[in-house]
């Protein structure tokens, strides 16, 4: 804890002691069990001289909102000293190794704006009266609201969202009958969805809904794999526009894809407000265009380029 050489040998009872005051007084202002993260938080003190443990919750707060983890508050901690004789008493505030190897006390306490989270007393007396726990809880209320000033002048609140390098990941409900979908026959779509996206994909049935965990080492494959399942699990709306590829050509017109796994034909009387005979050289494979989408009469979907609020388009 204070950066000296020592033996390669596990915790002894002073780290063990100090690493669950931490844990306790950030645990308080940790989200609950349905966070998708499991979070581990190392702190390295390579030299002190004065309390590690209270370092470590202020620091181990920072890092929490850094990181983008929503505590919603920030939790600092302070040390409290004590040195008396004859009756008489003096709070020290933040006490150093020397105060805390020749004083009486060593009181931590943790906590945020509102309250304590947690505290740790050490004494080397028979006792203490009343009005020295007051005016040593007073002395770290105030020592407390100045180190929480500096930190959320540093950190005022938590990322919206976790670091870029972090992993992801990402949980999305969708209803039951579409998980078939999602999977594929033999596992197709999903592992298409994997490799395409470099994501680890897993879908569980609970509650009668779809669970679907997306996992990830950056943001942009964990939104393109949300995204591709998203438009599989989507039903496609009379009127709306979708960005679509073009897949394949025909004679007579067009297959664009608008949704993932889902297909509509832009005929080709509808390319253009020109008569075309063909599509060469105006549409090839691959080609991306937002489109309106239609019903036709049986029942396919029907893109219809041309198509807007001013106009009525005979579908059939």
């Amino acid at each position: 804890s204070t950066g000296e050489v020592k033996m390669m040998r596990g915790p002894g009872r002073r780290e063990v002691g100090h690493g669950n005051l931490a844990m306790r007084s950030l645990r308080i202002m940790m989200p609950g069990e349905d966070y998708a993260y499991t979070v581990r938080i190392v702190s390295d003190i390579l030299e002190s001289n004065g309390s590690s443990s209270m370092a470590t919750v202020c620091a181990g707060s920072l890092a929490l909102m850094d990181a983008g983890i929503p505590i919603p508050k920030h939790v600092s901690g302070v040390a409290m000293g004590l040195i008396s004789k004859e009756g008489k008493f003096a709070i020290l505030t933040d006490i150093l190794g020397d105060e805390d190897h020749l004083g009486d006390m060593d009181f931590k306490v943790t906590g945020t704006r509102d309250g304590i989270c947690g505290v740790q007393m050490d004494i080397k007396v028979d006792g203490l009266s009343m009005d020295v726990m007051r005016e040593a809880l007073d002395q770290a209320r105030r020592g407390r609201l100045h180190i929480l000033d500096a930190m959320y002048a540093c950190q005022p609140e938590a990322r919206s969202e976790v670091k870029p390098h972090a992993p992801r990941m990402l949980k999305m409900f969708i209803d039951r009958e579409f998980i078939g979908a999602v999977i594929g026959p033999g596992g197709k779509v999903i592992q298409e969805m994997q490799r395409e996206t470099g994501t680890t994909i897993n879908i569980e049935e609970k509650n009668n809904m779809g669970e679907v965990s997306i996992f990830g080492t950056n943001k942009e494959g964990v939104e393109r794999a949300e995204n591709w399942i998203k438009g599989i699990v989507a039903i496609p709306t009379v009127g709306d526009v979708y960005d679509s590829t073009v897949k394949s050509i025909m004679p007579f017109g067009a297959f664009v894809e608008f949704l993932p796994g889902k297909q509509g034909l832009v005929h080709i009387s509808e390319v253009s407000w020109k008569r075309l005979e063909t599509l060469d050289g105006v549409l090839k494979e691959g080609d991306r265009t937002e489109k309106p989408l239609f019903p036709s009469l049986n029942a396919r979907m029907v893109i219809h380029p041309r198509a807007d609020s001013q106009r009525i388009i005979k579908i059939g």
